[in-house]
């Protein structure tokens, strides 16, 4: 079974470092950030265990926190990275690698995750009609496939009808499907962790075009994947923040990158999200120029009363402020239209240069 290691440098704190495999950036945008958060009591409340690998509490949506025990370890999966931490460590004294050995046991299925078709009743692409869908569609093209949780490879199935290619992975009582893959990279009766790359995704059975059909079931009943991608994506988040937390005496500025921009445009809701994004890209050069840099505004905005830049504190300030000051205008319609109506920029061709890079986002 193939791995991907990464080393997670920097937890090394002068002191030691610890190796492990599978893939830790995560990155969710679009509308896997509107699932709400899961009911514990009718989903997971049966994977409550006695060693407890997820945070102790967790605020929801509104702010509340949820119980320390919506998820533990399921039950016949040992969840351990003690080995990878020389003897001369107590993981107690020190919080950051209680963390790590938090981080080290979840992981998203994607790089990237993007819904392109939900849990239930829809128009079958092919067949044209209502049927249930089973799981979710997540858009991607012969990617890497993640294992979310640790377990064992409970059936691989090689075929050109239904799923295609599929992978079954067991997590204690929750059974994942991964459908429709290119390649499959491991075998029945394998221990995974999670992080193992299990699959390549791809086009295989009865498939409109390329992507990851992701199906749980819960004690053999099918489940809505959705709450559980959410709920872990949260987690990871919330886990992420405590250990630079830690690392760095505060909670640090977020990067600037595409995925990161597409999370506060939806914090703050911003229409048109993707032409937004072109429109930042296309104004600080990919986030390069001293605009962005030195003034951390990522739109060009300028003061009306003497046309010097606006400078924030952090460029998610920047977002907030093109809602208020550019798209509070916006009252419908097409939006590149919109843009040339208030005159957003003096370059006559903005507008089309914004299109082509959405186009290629």
């Amino acid at each position: 079974m193939k791995q991907k290691r990464v080393f997670l440098a920097f937890f090394m704190l002068q002191l030691v470092y610890i190796n492990t495999y599978g893939q830790f950036f995560t990155i969710c945008a679009d509308s896997l950030h509107k699932m709400e958060v899961m009911n514990e009591e009718t989903l997971y409340d049966s994977l409550k265990a006695d060693k407890q690998v997820f945070p102790d509490t967790i605020k929801d949506s509104k702010g509340a926190e949820k119980g320390k025990e919506l998820f533990s370890e399921p039950h016949g999966c040992e969840v351990s990275i003690e080995k990878n931490v020389p003897v001369f460590v107590n993981v107690s004294t020190y919080p950051l690698f209680d963390l790590i050995q938090k981080r080290v046991t979840v992981c998203l299925p994607l790089d990237y995750l993007k819904q392109n078709s939900g849990y239930g009743y829809r128009t079958d692409p092919v067949y044209k009609c209502q049927k249930f869908h089973d799981g979710i569609d997540l858009s991607c093209r012969y990617e890497n496939v993640y294992a979310m949780l640790p377990g064992v490879v409970k059936e691989v199935h090689r075929g050109n009808r239904g799923y295609g290619n599929y992978v079954v992975l067991q997590h204690g009582n929750i059974e994942c499907l991964y459908g429709h893959l290119s390649l499959i990279l491991v075998n029945e009766h394998d221990e995974i962790q999670a992080g193992d790359v299990v699959a390549i995704s791809g086009n295989t059975g009865k498939s409109t075009g390329p992507h990851l059909h992701l199906r749980l079931k819960k004690d053999g009943k099918s489940v809505d994947p959705k709450p559980f991608i959410t709920y872990l994506n949260g987690y990871i988040d919330d886990l992420q923040d405590r250990i630079a937390s830690l690392k760095f005496g505060k909670k640090p500025d977020k990067e600037l990158n595409i995925g990161n921009l597409a999370k506060a445009l939806e914090t703050y809701h911003v229409k048109y999200p993707k032409i937004v994004i072109a429109q930042s890209l296309l104004e600080t050069g990919y986030f390069t120029s001293r605009v962005c840099l030195e003034c951390k505004n990522l739109f060009g905005l300028r003061r009306p009363s003497d046309g010097s830049y606006y400078k924030f504190e952090r460029w998610e300030d920047s977002v907030k402020a093109y809602r208020d000051y550019v798209q509070y205008k916006y009252k419908g319609g097409n939006y590149y239209q919109f843009l040339n109506r208030i005159g957003y920029a003096e370059d006559k061709e903005y507008v089309l240069k914004v299109s082509q890079i959405a186009k290629r986002l």
